[in-house]
């Protein structure tokens, strides 16, 4: 069902500059305004990071990308009602959108905050994190930039360790087979307070270009 279709978010939409169902890349500088950075979130979830990171950061931009319907109404509520003016939210699957929505070279950092890893084998392969992806993002990547991903499984993260390490176009910033118990810097997500409270073991990559 396309996003147009459901009433209550259009409606939202029609209220909202900070919501975008697009397929082609917009001026990024006129809707923000500025040339200030451009940082990407694939799947916000509620919105904690992102929301947080845009008025820790007010001279940086945050595009955030997702397909949950109930996340999306959430995040564009509390974008207006902190009055958040350097956050947009963008429908869809970041797979199909990030290729169309920017230009080589024009990202400066990505956060993927806890990917389904979706743990059955048969499964894996509706994971987001996988070569082909990682080269696109790689390609969307200012060179300095970072890409920064945290998950609490395990084996996702030994796989997408291995997935970044094959990359040549990134490097570990922390070292080769190098993942993080611990970060700090960066506002947490509603799953990570969660799974930290719950002390489950939290695995942090952070790879540069």
């Amino acid at each position: 069902m396309s996003f147009k279709n459901l009433i209550s978010f259009e409606e939202i939409a029609k209220r909202s500059s900070n919501f975008l169902d697009i397929d082609t890349r917009p001026n990024w500088e006129e809707m923000f305004g500025n040339h200030n950075p451009l940082n990407l979130e694939i799947g916000f979830g509620v919105g904690n990071f992102i929301i947080e990171m845009g008025i820790r950061e007010p001279n940086e931009n945050f595009i955030g990308i997702d397909f949950y319907h109930k996340g999306i109404r959430k995040v564009i509520t509390r974008i207006a009602k902190y009055e958040i003016c350097n956050a947009r939210i963008v429908y869809g699957d970041a797979k199909e959108k990030i290729p169309l929505l920017f230009k080589p070279e024009e990202l400066n950092k990505v956060y993927i905050n806890f990917p389904d890893p979706w743990p059955k084998k048969r499964h894996h392969k509706r994971r987001l994190i996988k070569p082909t992806f990682i080269k696109i993002l790689a390609e969307k990547l200012k060179y300095g930039s970072e890409i920064h991903i945290a998950t609490d499984h395990e084996s996702y993260a030994m796989e997408i360790l291995d997935i970044f390490e094959k990359e040549p176009k990134l490097k570990n910033k922390n070292g080769i087979g190098t993942v993080l118990s611990q970060k700090e810097g960066v506002p947490k997500s509603k799953y990570e307070k969660r799974f930290i409270n719950a002390g489950d073991r939290i695995f942090y990559l952070e790879f540069k270009k």
